[in-house]
C-alpha cells in the first residue's frame, strides 16, 4: 500500500460513502461525476481494493470501506483542525449547552466535567444528560451539542466521531476487597451491566471470552452504572468495565490481562458542526480531561 495519498481522494471516499452514487457525490465535492469516478479508480488501486460494488442501483461500499472509514474521518478532521485554529472564548458563549455521557462516564468524570464547565461557561446554561436510546438522533438534529461513548462503525454517517483516547475493556473488582487472581476472581459472581450504546462492545468482548473457552457466571442483571459500582463496593463481585474508568476504587484483576478488549473513546457532533468552535472547545476539554 502506498502512503503518498491524497487527501482529497480520502474526502471523496467519505462523501460517496454517504451519498452512495456517483452524481450526487460530485454534486456534493463540487465535482464532475467522471471526476469522482477517476478519483476513486486511483484510490481503488493506492489502496488495492474495489471500495465500492454496485447493488440494487446504488455504490454499497466494501468491508475494508467500512472498515476504514471511522479513522479517514478522524485523520482527516485532525488534519484540518491543525492547519485551521478556531478562535473562541468560552466566557462570552451565552447558548445552552447540552453533552451527553453514558452512564460510567457520569458517574466517573461527570462532576469533574460538570464543574469545569461551569467555570469555564459562566454565562451559558449547563446540562448533562445520560446517553440514552435517543441521544445519536438528538445529536443529528442539534439539540444536544456533544457525546461521549465507545466508537462505533455503525453510528450515522451524520454524525461525527472523533478520538478521545485509546481504553480497553478489563475484569474488574473493588479495590476494597483486596487484590484477588484470575485464577480465583473466574469463579464470582458477575454483573451483566446494560447500559445504552456500549452494549455490543462487551457483548464482542464475552464473545471473545467464549472463544478463549471463558464462561463467566452473570449472577447480577444491572441496567444502572451506579447501583452496579455500588455493588461491587458492597460484595465480592466482579465487572467488566473500561479501564479508564476504574479511578481508585476499582481495579483490574491480576492475571486477566491477557483477555481485555480494545476500545477507543470518542467525541460525537453533528457532522455539519465538526468545525465549530464550541464542539472543537469541548473536544480539547475533554481530551484534557481523559489523560
Amino acid at each position: 500500500m502506498r502512503f503518498d495519498l491524497d487527501f482529497n481522494l480520502l474526502r471523496t471516499l467519505i462523501v460517496l460513502a454517504d451519498k452512495q452514487n456517483l452524481k450526487k457525490a460530485g454534486i456534493a465535492l463540487g465535482l464532475t461525476e467522471s471526476a469522482v469516478s477517476k478519483q476513486m479508480a486511483k484510490l481503488r488501486e493506492q489502496l488495492n481494493d474495489d471500495l465500492f460494488v454496485r447493488m440494487s442501483g446504488k455504490l454499497e461500499p466494501t468491508e475494508y470501506t467500512l472498515s476504514i472509514l471511522p479513522k479517514v474521518k478522524m485523520a482527516l478532521s485532525d488534519l484540518e483542525e491543525a492547519v485551521t485554529p478556531a478562535a473562541f472564548d468560552p466566557s462570552t458563549y451565552a447558548e445552552p449547552i447540552h453533552i451527553a455521557l453514558p452512564d460510567l462516564v457520569m458517574e466517573r468524570f461527570g462532576m469533574v466535567l460538570y464543574e469545569q464547565l461551569l467555570q469555564v461557561f459562566p454565562k451559558a446554561s449547563v446540562t448533562l444528560h445520560s446517553w440514552g436510546d435517543d441521544t445519536e438522533n438528538r445529536i443529528i438534529t442539534g439539540s444536544i451539542n456533544f457525546g461521549i461513548h465507545l466508537l462505533n462503525p455503525d453510528r450515522s454517517m451524520s454524525l461525527y466521531q472523533q478520538k478521545i483516547s485509546d481504553d480497553k475493556l478489563v475484569i474488574a473488582t473493588a479495590a476494597k476487597h483486596g487484590k484477588h487472581h484470575w485464577d480465583e476472581v473466574k469463579s464470582w459472581p458477575f454483573i451483566k451491566q446494560r447500559a445504552v450504546g456500549w452494549n455490543e462492545q462487551k457483548f464482542q468482548f464475552i464473545e471473545h471470552l467464549h472463544k478463549t473457552g471463558i464462561n463467566l457466571n452473570y449472577a447480577h442483571d444491572i441496567d444502572t452504572a451506579s447501583f452496579a459500582l455500588k455493588l461491587m463496593l458492597r460484595q465480592k463481585v466482579a465487572n467488566v468495565l473500561p479501564h479508564l474508568v476504574l479511578g481508585d476504587d476499582f481495579v483490574q484483576v491480576d492475571g486477566s490481562e491477557f483477555i481485555h478488549y480494545d476500545a477507543i473513546w470518542v467525541s460525537n457532533v453533528r457532522l455539519t458542526d465538526r468545525k465549530s468552535p464550541l464542539y472543537q472547545y469541548l473536544h480539547k476539554l475533554v481530551l484534557k480531561m481523559f489523560h
